[in-house]
């Protein structure tokens, strides 16, 4: 009879260790978490006729939060689908000149949202370097003044584009993560936010 216990037993050891040490293979995991960092957006017309003659692209603080699944692959390989909000007090002020008129257009970053997917190699336990592409957008609002006059009126534009990017992930404990990432998202040549931002999540 102890022959048989004592296997059993050994057996029923080993298949819990797995389960505690690292995620079950082929079961994606779900994931969220937040972000902070800095971010540089181009100073643009924003649909003023003319040409900018001066500007001015101060960095500005960026946060979100995001929620993704990480998705079994190829062994050593990395892939998750993800998205996320996030808000920036980034700004940027561009002099436009047109036949001898100029104004000042003024933005204010705001509300941003994206939809990426995250390829990558997992080479050591936990950690794992990807590639990021995929689509967002961002809400700015725009102030333009006639420099001569002092006239002002206010509106707000969708800055849409592709994102591109690459970032690094390391798990350190069972569930939690950290990441850093580079993100830049192009707005029809203009605009175009660069983020650089590090982040923290849970998985279940």
């Amino acid at each position: 009879m102890k022959h048989i216990v004592y296997p059993a037993a050994a057996l029923l050891a080993a298949c819990a260790a797995p389960s505690h040490a690292q995620s079950v293979p082929f079961v994606p995991d779900f994931y969220m978490g937040l972000e902070a960092g800095t971010g540089e957006r181009s100073a643009s017309r924003f649909g003023e006729s003319g040409t900018i003659t001066a500007s001015d692209e101060s960095n500005g603080v960026d946060y979100g939060a995001f929620v993704g699944i990480e998705l079994p692959v190829f062994p050593m390989g990395y892939m998750a689908l993800e998205a996320g909000v996030g808000d920036s007090t980034g700004e940027t002020t561009a002099i436009v000149s047109n036949n001898g008129t100029d104004r000042e257009v003024r933005s204010q970053a705001r509300f941003n949202w994206s939809g990426t997917a995250r390829l990558g190699l997992a080479p050591l336990p936990g950690f794992a370097a990807y590639g990021i592409a995929g689509y967002g957008g961002e809400q700015v609002d725009v102030t333009v003044r006639d420099v001569a006059t002092g006239a002002t009126f206010d509106s707000d534009d969708s800055m849409d584009g592709i994102i591109y990017g690459l970032g690094a992930r390391y798990m350190v404990g069972q569930d939690v993560g950290v990441r850093a990432e580079y993100r830049h998202r192009e707005a029809s040549g203009a605009y175009d936010p660069e983020q650089f931002m590090i982040g923290a999540f849970v998985s279940f």
